[in-house]
């Protein structure tokens, strides 16, 4: 038997059993939970995976191992705990590739622009807390301080790297990044809200850190071009994409709603309101919040706080990709809680409650498996990789406010 599907008998035989102890209002609570499910998450590593070092079934996504180390690195940063540390900097150190921008060889034949942006975050929320280095390595081509693999660095090539296929896609639908960024794959003719949502918030946590306008007027270009277009709706609203092959020029908008569609715009304009003290980026985060709060929380009227993916998790469809998808929504509430002080009040009571019912789902393998129906305040028989990745973001979402300041470059 392997460590995986060994993990899976223990979800099996331990579902029954008492569920994590939490309370909301106790850090140290807070810390000993997020500490079982990051036990849970761990249990997939392989550093053998070409899945980016978690062991995952066909067919297996690379940019979820990216936001699952992202996890990781979070909860390094809101303990203190270290237990990781040493593997969240192999891991991205093995997945930088030639150019450090996080196009590794591996990768490199099908990777898309969303694939590429979840581990860019990695970089940026190193950058922001200060997280330990990666052993310096030199580049003539490095245009950013002496290290080309500095947090910093690394962030800003992929910055450029999203830049030039900007320019290159904007011969359709007015601007935006497609999707898969090599034309001979599938998904070339699509553009994006994951792809120019993670660009827009690329651009303005670079701009928030550096005080650099030119991050900031990348970011407020891939605003304008996304509402323009109806990605995100006047009502703030966040749409899946659309179509740009033969003259569909982006007009069919796929409407479907993810939750970490909007959780991506939700936290770069939340870094365009600590950059800018404007009032309009704080209006537009309210906008998002409110729009996020009626689609992604409430799936029953005895749960009305509690977070849930509406497109998949009531008929219990959402496949492996999709489970992880609240991760990225309460990862950015709980820093956005941080950034816009007006909001924070609203989004601690829905990580308070959604939190509370990721815990009471996480009753196998030593209480570090969990289950994706936190309104059912039960294990539901439903665990992975990017199940445990959404319960450990949102528990310890609740230490957020209380970890170290972002940081500003000096």
């Amino acid at each position: 038997m392997t460590r995986l599907s060994g993990i899976i008998a223990a979800t099996t035989l331990a579902s029954g059993g008492a569920a994590l102890t939490l309370d909301v209002s106790d850090p140290a609570s807070i810390k000993d939970a997020a500490a079982q499910v990051a036990k849970g998450i761990f249990a997939y590593h392989d550093p053998n995976s070409t899945a980016g070092q978690f062991t995952q079934p066909e067919p297996w996504f690379w940019w979820l191992s990216g936001s699952a180390w992202n996890g990781l690195m979070d909860y390094t940063i809101y303990t203190g705990d270290t237990t990781y540390q040493a593997d969240i900097l192999s891991a991205i150190s093995k997945n930088l590739g030639p150019n450090y921008d996080f196009i590794p060889t591996d990768q490199a034949s099908w990777e898309a622009n969303d694939d590429q942006v979840y581990w860019v975050y990695n970089a940026l929320t190193a950058m922001e807390y200060g997280f330990e280095a990666l052993p310096c390595e030199k580049s003539k081509a490095n245009t950013v301080g002496d290290c080309a693999n500095s947090w910093l660095a690394i962030a800003t090539h992929a910055f450029e790297d999203f830049v030039a296929r900007w320019d290159k896609d904007s011969a359709t639908c007015g601007g935006g990044l497609k999707w898969q960024y090599t034309p001979t794959a599938n998904g070339y003719y699509y553009k994006n809200s994951v792809s120019n949502g993670g660009f827009f918030q690329t651009a303005a946590r670079l701009a928030r850190y550096t005080g650099n306008a030119t991050y900031s007027h990348w970011a407020k270009k891939v605003w304008n071009w996304s509402t323009s277009v109806g990605f995100v709706s006047s009502d703030f609203h966040v749409f899946d994409g659309a179509g740009d092959d033969n003259n569909a020029n982006c007009t069919a908008i796929d409407q479907d709603e993810w939750s970490y569609n909007i959780a991506a715009y939700l936290h770069g304009a939340a870094h365009m309101y600590a950059y800018t003290n404007c009032s309009t980026w704080e209006s537009r985060v309210k906008g998002l919040l409110g729009a996020a709060q009626k689609t992604f929380f409430g799936p029953t009227d005895a749960a009305p706080n509690v977070m849930y993916e509406q497109k998949c998790e009531l008929d219990s469809t959402c496949d492996f990709d999709e489970t992880s998808f609240k991760a990225s929504l309460a990862r950015w509430l709980g820093k956005t809680a941080v950034l816009v002080p007006s909001v924070r009040d609203s989004i601690q009571t829905l990580l308070e409650a959604s939190a509370k019912g990721a815990a009471s789902s996480c009753s196998g393998y030593d209480n570090s498996t969990c289950g994706i129906q936190w309104y059912t305040n039960s294990f539901d028989g439903q665990s992975d990789l990017g199940v445990e990745l959404s319960a450990l973001e949102v528990i310890q979402s609740l230490l957020a406010t209380s970890a170290p300041k972002f940081a500003v470059a000096s």
